[in-house]
């Protein structure tokens, strides 16, 4: 059986597209033979069955990427009919060749996980077999419903190994990822204006970069707020890590703070996997993992310094308990070799082994 995989990303130096990278290896275990079409790849030896051909992809040249896309896949989809198509967090890709692909009768399967919807899945969902995505709400999508199923997040726990300090400094927070409004990172400030007024120590470490011009207006902005300004400020910002760099970055912090409202945010699971006390209003991610204080999860700052100062008041053994408890939880819905398992499930439904 053989495996056609679109995505963006084929390097593994890149924060957000090195899953793809991984899925595409880990998916050459369980297919024949597996072509990967991307527009990025590195010069790393891959699995002898997994071959890579490039897309070539020009910055806000959107109508010369339509013809590039559909150029090099859609003649090598008309001569690998029997292949099972798999697009990989690449929507507009998706829109483009899913018409072919449902003319042609191959199966097509969609992984999408964001909390807002595009145009392109919209599009894509009429001519697809199923879309997958990680939770409930990571894909909101108001038609063709029947064909989306979840398997959870894929978090390769190697990449971020347990460790927990003898020493863990709860007053230096941190967070990493994408730096935009939907993070609402502009709430750091305040933050740690609510967690001084009560203890002078507490410091936030802000990791990452904005992915476009309006989320790049938006960091300069809060850059200008007054607390971020102060030459003493307690707020730092940094550029972004690299994937296999997290771990070793954030080792001497303490806790993880993430106030995205959405879906589950792939980094929550990340943090937790490597012994990080996690401290979020994330609905999904309490909802699986508990809330530090044992309170409702509210969307306020309230609930986060609160958190915070409980997780502060633990002793050593009643923390690495509950650290412990949250890896457990976290391998058991959302390790990498599970979502795989889950993922070629789906894909291969209908298919004789």
């Amino acid at each position: 059986m053989n495996l056609i995989i679109v995505n963006y990303s084929m390097s593994p130096n890149s924060l957000v597209f090195s899953h793809q990278r991984d899925t595409a290896i880990a998916l050459s275990r369980h297919f024949e033979t597996v072509t990967v079409f991307t527009s990025e790849v590195s010069s790393e030896t891959l699995p002898e069955n997994l071959n890579v051909k490039l897309i070539k992809w020009r910055p806000n040249s959107p109508i010369l990427n339509l013809l590039a896309v559909l150029t090099t896949l859609v003649p090598h989809l008309s001569s690998n009919r029997s292949a099972i198509v798999f697009t990989h967090m690449a929507d507009v890709h998706a829109a483009l060749i899913s018409p072919f692909t449902c003319l042609l009768g191959m199966r097509h399967v969609l992984w999408y996980a964001h909390a807002t919807n595009s145009l392109f899945l919209n599009f894509a969902s009429f001519f697809v077999n199923k879309i997958v995505s990680s939770t409930s709400g990571s894909c909101n999508l108001g038609i063709n419903t029947f064909k989306v199923q979840l398997i959870n997040q894929g978090i390769n726990q190697k990449d971020f190994p347990f460790q927990i300090p003898k020493l863990l400094k709860m007053n230096k927070l941190f967070y990493y990822g994408r730096l935009d409004q939907s993070k609402n990172i502009h709430l750091f400030p305040n933050l740690i204006e609510m967690l001084t007024s009560k203890k002078s120590n507490f410091t936030i470490d802000i990791f990452g970069q904005p992915t476009s011009k309006q989320p790049e207006k938006y960091i300069v902005d809060l850059k200008l707020h007054p607390v971020v300004c102060n030459a003493k400020s307690k707020i730092k910002f940094h550029g972004p890590i690299e994937r296999k760099q997290i771990p070793w970055a954030v080792r001497n912090f303490g806790v993880f703070v993430n106030l995205f409202s959405g879906s589950l945010d792939k980094t929550l699971i990340e943090a937790t996997f490597m012994g990080k006390p996690v401290v979020t209003w994330n609905h999904e991610y309490c909802r699986a993992f508990g809330t530090w204080s044992g309170m409702p999860v509210a969307e306020t700052l309230e609930f986060i310094a609160h958190e915070i100062f409980t997780i502060e008041s633990l002793n050593t053994s009643s923390l690495s308990a509950e650290l412990q408890r949250r890896l457990n939880i976290g391998i058991e819905l959302h390790s990498f070799d599970g979502w795989v398992v889950r993922l070629v499930s789906v894909l291969q439904e209908g298919f004789k082994s």
